[in-house]
């Protein structure tokens, strides 16, 4: 048979595999892209709900804690000097808004400055001032009788309103001390049988998270162009494969070797591209940590520079008095003196505040620069574990969460800062959201002691949680492995830590838990990192 003839014949069969492969291989693009919208969707819900929870849920502590101040500090002062506490503190001199009021006021201030969030109070007993006007929709009814039920569960829902997506979060409304007593003498007050920790109504905070879900539905159909963009590569590529093999039939022993090396070029270019998608995920995961260190950092900072912000207005209030006292020739010793406490007492509050913020501020301010640059320096030890636990305490300050340490001052180290950080946080925050156990307070413990050869130090971190079993502990460090799949959990966050370890701060890593015990990480690091660590430490490391 000649060999045109062969080859002619083999090139049709060839172009008839082309055209069936094209079909299944389409059907399969169609059915991973589905898959991958299936996983992404109910995430993406779940992001856009979290987002807005965490903003909501700021705003409500904000609220709760300045009402508690106003209440504690500034009501109760201003009705020991004469002034009274009524709704309609706008038209009367001398008088100031009850708390209550003081809340509604400053929701129809964020209201106007932010368009979309609202704040908004509603109760069972309205004051009969308010009673006619109170109106509540199904999640407010829903929200109400939940949260009088189980105080301690706040109550969320998304829904569409006039074209923007908005999340709403309620939390309950607690009678506090200074409150029980007004609220059980006052002649118009619904109800006079108040208790401490009774639940008086409801906060809600409504915080738009349109923009949020749109953003993630950008990311989600790149991700599905991405996809359908790789299938149609792929059967190009087989296409073209299919065609070229009847070419070779002409030359087979030498286009044999060069095919397979070609396929072996794309299999080592596959590879690679699969490495470098890795190392932007892990140099994506600190980024994200250091975001999240933001926000809590900021929400932190809001309640001293609030306090701060509160008592130096109530003191330009005295003063103010104190003028026109003088001015009016009433100045009297008992007024100065009061004035005089008074003052003290603010300037005290004013610099606890200050000098509180000021140390947020400096730590933050350290652990950001060590975490967003690869420089080595010498360090203490002691104040870098000092410095991240303050900086990231904001993520577990109101849970049941408690962290000790016990390192030596006079330890130091020549070595990435950024790096052993990045470790700290990753290992605490780790504790936190995995050893946690419902209604349980959770240890965690931070030791380091000098090794016997007096050039390395051992830092041993952990807690008396939830631990692991065998099974857990044998893929802990192995990267997407996680057992909070769909809630949060990338399976990033170990693999992380052991590459910093290794290969950052040149180090060793042993990892012990049992179900029940708790966990321990035990980390080597000599106190002068090696040369060949500088060029493997990432500059989001």
């Amino acid at each position: 048979m000649p060999l045109n003839f062969l080859s002619s014949v083999v090139s049709s069969r060839l172009d008839g595999v082309t055209r069936k492969m094209l079909p299944p291989l389409a059907l399969a693009g169609v059915a991973v892209l589905l898959a991958v919208l299936a996983i992404l969707l109910p995430v993406r819900e779940q992001a856009v709900e979290a987002a807005g929870v965490t903003t909501a849920k700021a705003v409500a502590s904000q609220i709760l804690s300045l009402r508690e101040f106003y209440t504690a500090e500034i009501a109760t002062r201003a009705e020991r000097g004469g002034m009274r506490l009524d709704t309609d503190f706008e038209h009367s001199a001398g008088t100031l808004p009850l708390p209550a009021t003081l809340v509604k006021a400053l929701g129809k201030s964020i209201e106007r400055d932010y368009p979309g969030m609202s704040v908004r109070l509603y109760s069972r007993y309205p004051f009969p001032n308010r009673a006619a006007s109170e109106t509540y929709d199904d999640f407010e009814r829903r929200a109400l009788a939940a949260i009088e039920a189980a105080p301690e569960q706040a109550q969320t829902t998304i829904e569409q309103r006039d074209g923007r997506r908005l999340l709403r979060f309620a939390v309950a409304d607690r009678m506090q001390a200074g409150c029980i007593g007004c609220h059980n003498a006052r002649s118009d007050s619904p109800r006079r049988d108040w208790k401490l920790g009774d639940v008086r109504g409801v906060i809600e905070i409504t915080v738009p998270v349109d923009e949020v879900a749109s953003k993630i539905d950008r990311g989600i159909g790149s991700v599905a162009l991405v996809v359908l963009a790789g299938f149609l590569a792929l059967g190009g590529v087989a296409a073209f494969a299919t065609r070229r093999a009847a070419g070779a039939l002409q030359a087979l022993n030498s286009e044999l070797e060069s095919r397979v090396e070609a396929r072996t070029t794309d299999l080592l270019r596959a590879n690679a591209n699969l490495h470098d998608a890795l190392n932007h995920i892990e140099h994506s995961e600190p980024l994200a940590a250091l975001g999240s260190l933001v926000a809590g950092v900021a929400h932190e900072l809001s309640t001293p520079m609030g306090n701060a912000n509160t008592v130096a207005g109530a003191l330009a209030g005295k003063i103010e008095e104190l003028r026109v006292a003088a001015a009016t020739n009433q100045l009297r010793k008992s007024l100065l003196d009061a004035f005089i406490d008074e003052a003290s007492q603010g300037s005290v509050l004013l610099q606890r505040n200050l000098q509180r913020a000021s140390e947020l501020i400096a730590d933050f301010k350290q652990v950001a620069a060590d975490q967003t640059s690869a420089r080595r320096r010498e360090f203490s030890l002691a104040e870098l574990v000092a410095e991240t636990l303050h900086t990231i305490s904001p993520g577990y300050k109101n849970r049941p969460v408690t962290v000790s340490t016990d390192v030596p001052a006079d330890l130091r180290l020549d070595s990435f800062p950024g790096a052993l950080e990045q470790v700290i946080t990753n290992l605490v925050n780790n504790a936190v959201l995995h050893g946690l156990d419902t209604g349980k307070p959770l240890a965690v413990s931070i030791v380091a002691r000098p090794v016997a050869d007096a050039s390395s130090v051992r830092l041993s971190l952990s807690d008396d949680g939830k631990g692991m079993s065998e099974e857990i502990v044998a893929q802990a460090f192995r990267p997407f492995f996680t057992t909070r799949l769909g809630t949060g959990g990338t399976g990033l966050g170990l693999h992380l830590v052991r590459r910093l370890v290794h290969e950052s701060l040149g180090g060793s890593l042993e990892l012990d838990s049992q179900p029940g015990r708790g966990t321990r990480f035990d980390i080597v690091l000599p106190l002068v990192a090696p040369l060949a660590a500088e060029h493997s430490v990432s500059p989001t490391a």
